[in-house]
């Protein structure tokens, strides 16, 4: 009774935030996020990531600077298993390795926002479903 309403809560996981720069002038910045109580219909769990992607990458000052030209949102369902990070960084080494690549079967989404002349490109990539652009508003 006590998880009626309550739908799509939104974790974002602060320790597994990482940054890829192979070009020092393409630095590509991954948060990580983990869903509670997705909601079960596709079109409903699509709306709910691209509002609360759009909720955080507004407010955030990454993309302000030069050399970063992507944000990408990886979402996996918060379960037994990937709830570990909400304390706990990745550890990829040692006998008892624990990275959330490894739980496969909780990933949800990726959102990325790439830097376009005059603008962004959002696209959505939802489970094994081709990916949906979102908005692309390049010059």
């Amino acid at each position: 009774m006590g998880c009626i309403g309550k739908k799509n809560e939104f974790i974002f996981l602060d320790r597994m935030t990482f940054t890829n720069s192979y070009d020092k002038n393409a630095v590509k910045i991954s948060y990580y996020i983990l869903i509670n109580n997705p909601e079960a219909s596709n079109e409903k769990l699509k709306t709910a990531i691209i509002q609360y992607t759009r909720g955080r990458f507004r407010n955030d000052q990454s993309l302000k600077k030069k050399d970063v030209t992507s944000l990408n949102f990886v979402f996996y369902k918060k379960t037994g298993n990937t709830s570990y990070f909400i304390k706990n960084e990745e550890s990829p080494g040692g006998l008892s390795s624990e990275e959330i690549a490894h739980y496969k079967e909780d990933y949800i989404a990726n959102y990325d926002v790439t830097k376009c002349t005059g603008g962004f490109t959002e696209k959505l990539y939802l489970y094994d479903l081709p990916e949906n652009t979102v908005v692309r508003n390049c010059k």
